[in-house]
């Protein structure tokens, strides 16, 4: 028994350190970075902190980094494997159907949340995106920043559909999104388009609403037709665009929406071994992570979630119908514009018909009175003329004595300086040389 208690001891305090020891050893938190978006942005206020909270306890440690949003996230990641992104997945979409990218990125989730399409106009004639589609030519697009999501996805659009919106011809790029859609209302001719999440309180919504402008259902065939690897990149979802009021209910729109994705690097592309291992390791417990555990706090997302809503079949139908006719008809904007314009077209042909007939006997005689002025002013100019020519012979003839008399003094003053300087010569005495320095003195 003496010895039992010690032995026991021992063994008590191994059991004991491999349990405290161990989960230090194995289980140091993984750090990787999330690229967000810019700080004021929804990535960088909500989904990204709900991310990290949610990947702590499953010992990831994810730091939120600022960005320039869903396109230099795309570029930064693919620069840097290890690092995590969030975007727009019709951006995503975009950049992963290049071939030299299929092995670039990793989805983690597309589920955690939406962003939808708004397009703005003031023009009333300009019902649906087939008016948009069909008058895309003659259109202003007055977009945000050239290097942002929102105009990611329009060229992403033009791409699509390539008859439609991809014949837009007039645009040009904002300092910012507010900035865009205060360019875009200040005129009927001006569109612009921006992506963001259905919520009627933001900055963006208020701006329309407050200038007048209109929400235009971004719809169509080809837009809803879009796949990758069998995951659609845009779904029609009513959403919500202005807040109801005492006296009113709010507005809704149905337009296209995009998921919002999670996503990395290939861990293939990591060449540090250790950190390629963890780096497998995240993926894999991310992914595996229910999409309601990562979403941003219950209050502000069940609103946000709540704002937008998919529609049935039967409803999408009814909307690519209206958007098609609208392109058939080759826009009612553009048909009711033309025929408001024609009668005023013709009466400034008539116009400008009746002006030059009246103008023609005047213009005749201002062209017969210039013909009579030039052939009474000719005798005059013939005699100015001859009186020039001769009052220059006079003017030389006259000069001529004075010019001779100059030439004969320059020739007389030149002889006797000639004669002078061969006169010094010849008159010059010789000197004799000294014998001593066969030098001449001085």
């Amino acid at each position: 028994m003496i010895f039992m208690k010690p032995v026991q001891n021992t063994a008590l305090l191994a059991i004991l350190s491999t349990a405290i020891v161990t989960p230090l050893l194995s289980g140091e938190a993984r750090a990787f970075d999330l690229l967000t978006g810019e700080a004021s942005s929804a990535y960088s206020e909500k989904f990204c902190p709900a991310i990290a909270e949610q990947a702590k306890t499953d010992n990831i440690d994810i730091t939120c980094q600022n960005s320039g949003g869903s396109l230099d996230n795309l570029a930064r990641v693919e620069a840097d494997p290890a690092k995590f992104g969030l975007a727009q997945y019709d951006l995503f979409a975009l950049r992963h159907n290049n071939a030299a990218n299929k092995k670039t990125f990793t989805a983690v989730h597309d589920d955690i949340g939406r962003e939808c399409l708004f397009m703005v106009t003031k023009n009333p004639l300009i019902k649906n995106f087939g008016d948009i589609a069909a008058s895309a030519p003659y259109l202003n697009f007055i977009l945000p920043p050239e290097n942002s999501g929102h105009t990611g996805t329009f060229n992403y659009l033009r791409t699509v559909d390539p008859e439609g919106i991809g014949k837009a011809k007039n645009i040009t790029y904002a300092a910012s999104t507010e900035d865009a859609i205060t360019q875009s209302l200040t005129s009927e001719d001006n569109v612009t388009l921006f992506v963001h999440a259905a919520d009627p309180k933001s900055k963006l919504f208020s701006l329309v609403n407050d200038n007048k402008g209109h929400f235009i259902p971004v719809i169509s065939r080809e837009i809803l037709a879009e796949e990758v690897k069998g995951r659609k990149v845009y779904n029609a979802e009513e959403t919500d665009i202005s807040n109801p009021s005492w006296y009113k209910s709010g507005e809704q729109v149905v337009t296209s929406c995009t998921p919002i994705i999670l996503f990395t690097g290939n861990s293939e592309n990591i060449q540090d071994p250790s950190l390629k291992a963890s780096h497998q390791k995240a993926v894999a417990t991310l992914t595996a992570t229910p999409a309601e555990k990562m979403r941003p706090s219950v209050g502000w997302w069940t609103k946000l979630w709540t704002s937008s809503k998919a529609i049935s079949a039967k409803g999408v139908e009814g909307l690519l119908e209206a958007t098609d006719k609208a392109k058939k008809a080759t826009s009612p904007y553009l048909k009711k514009a033309k025929t408001a314009a024609e009668p005023y077209v013709e009466k400034a042909k008539e116009t400008t018909k009746d002006v030059i007939d009246a103008a023609k006997p005047t213009y005749d005689a201002a062209k017969e009175k210039t013909k009579d002025a030039l052939e009474a002013a000719k005798p005059t100019y013939d005699a100015a003329k001859e009186k020039t020519k001769e009052a220059t012979k006079d003017a030389i003839e006259a000069a001529k004595p004075v010019l001779d008399s100059a030439k004969k003094m320059s020739q007389d003053a030149y002889e006797k300086a000639k004669e002078m300087i061969k006169g010094k010569d010849e008159n010059a005495p010789e000197q004799e040389m000294d014998p001593a320095t066969e030098k001449a003195p001085q």
